[in-house]
């Protein structure tokens, strides 16, 4: 019998181990090309025969492709390649990441990798689309759940001018597989203080254009997120009160190692909260 894309070669398992290698080979399939978004997957007897399995093995193993976003199933028209929803993807990375065995800090370093860059890429955008980012500074009286909201969009906000769809699903996911440990956070009064002073101080780089400053200053606010996670998984065992241990020493220190004081410097040097 003659298909129209070649099947791979058979190989014999159990009927469980059969319909995920044989759901194993369909992807593999589809990821070389061999099978494109849009094609016609055989007939169900043919692919049965091929593979030498019942309609329940086969079923089983479209049904494996079509959770995974790779198969769409119309009845009497068949099973058709299509793309997968990255937002679908990204909201599995999200639970993974909330219940399986990846540890805070690696998540927190993926999201520095991403942010970053980005942030750099928004301070490149057009100063009409930056006007926005204001509206999303947290407040002192609102809530810890509505700071990690206002917190949030504010971070989407710049992934969005810097027009990279990837990078944004990305963060999207990593921000809420983050969202306990980030609402928690924003319940510690000085905590909220901090990260309105670096969210105006990073708004005025965005909008002066300024990569250098607004990078550097994204990279020391997350590394300093990072090191109060590491503490507070050594069991909160020294005060985030401690002289030199809260979050905005560790980001103007490392600040004034690196750099000259520039006249965004000086504006959150001067900024007070009446």
């Amino acid at each position: 019998m003659t298909f129209a894309v070649q099947l791979p070669n058979v190989e014999k398992h159990n009927r469980t181990r059969r319909s995920a290698s044989i759901a194993a080979q369909l992807k593999e399939m589809i990821l070389d090309g061999v099978l494109k978004p849009g094609d016609r997957l055989p007939t169900e007897e043919q692919l049965c025969k091929h593979f030498g399995v019942s309609r329940t093995t086969l079923r089983e193993s479209v049904q494996m492709l079509r959770v995974s976003g790779l198969l769409e199933v119309t009845p009497g028209r068949g099973s058709y390649v299509c793309l997968p929803d990255l937002d679908v993807l990204m909201q599995d990375f999200a639970l993974y990441g909330c219940y399986g065995s990846v540890e805070p800090e690696q998540i927190q370093a993926f999201r520095k990798m991403i942010e970053v860059e980005m942030v750099g890429k928004a301070c490149e955008a057009s100063q009409s689309d930056k006007n926005n980012l204001h509206n999303f500074v947290v407040q002192r009286n609102a809530s810890p759940e509505e700071n990690e909201y206002l917190e949030s969009k504010w971070h989407m906000e710049i992934a969005a001018l810097g027009k990279n769809r990837i990078c944004g699903i990305m963060l999207s996911a990593v921000l809420n597989v983050l969202r306990k440990g980030r609402t928690e956070r924003l319940k510690d009064a000085d905590e909220v203080l901090r990260t309105m002073e670096v969210q105006i101080r990073l708004n005025s780089c965005i909008s002066d254009g300024d990569i250098e400053t607004a990078q550097r200053i994204m990279s020391s606010y997350l590394s300093a997120i990072t090191s109060s996670i590491r503490q507070g998984t050594e069991k909160k065992a020294q005060s985030m009160q401690t002289t030199g241990e809260d979050i905005f020493s560790q980001t103007t220190s490392f600040e004034s190692a690196t750099a000259e004081p520039s006249s965004k410097d000086s504006y959150a040097s001067n900024y007070t909260y009446s």
